[in-house]
């Protein structure tokens, strides 16, 4: 009989927050990125796509063809 080679998977911890309003979770996202510059980039089709990039990152996104 053969044991298994795979590692066992990592047990998870954390839970995802539940938030009691879409308020709420918008004040703790607002918090958490707190510092951080918004950068947009927007595709073919129109789409803008939203980052929060630290102030020492922004030269390296905007060479992605981000902008602020």
């Amino acid at each position: 009989m053969s044991s298994s080679t795979k590692r066992s998977r990592k047990p998870v911890e954390a839970q995802p927050t539940k938030y009691a309003s879409h308020a709420a979770q918008m004040e703790a996202l607002n918090a958490r990125e707190q510092g951080k510059v918004v950068m947009y980039k927007q595709d073919a089709w129109g789409h803008i796509e939203t980052r929060f990039v630290r102030v020492q990152n922004v030269k390296v996104w905007e060479e992605k063809g981000f902008f602020v």
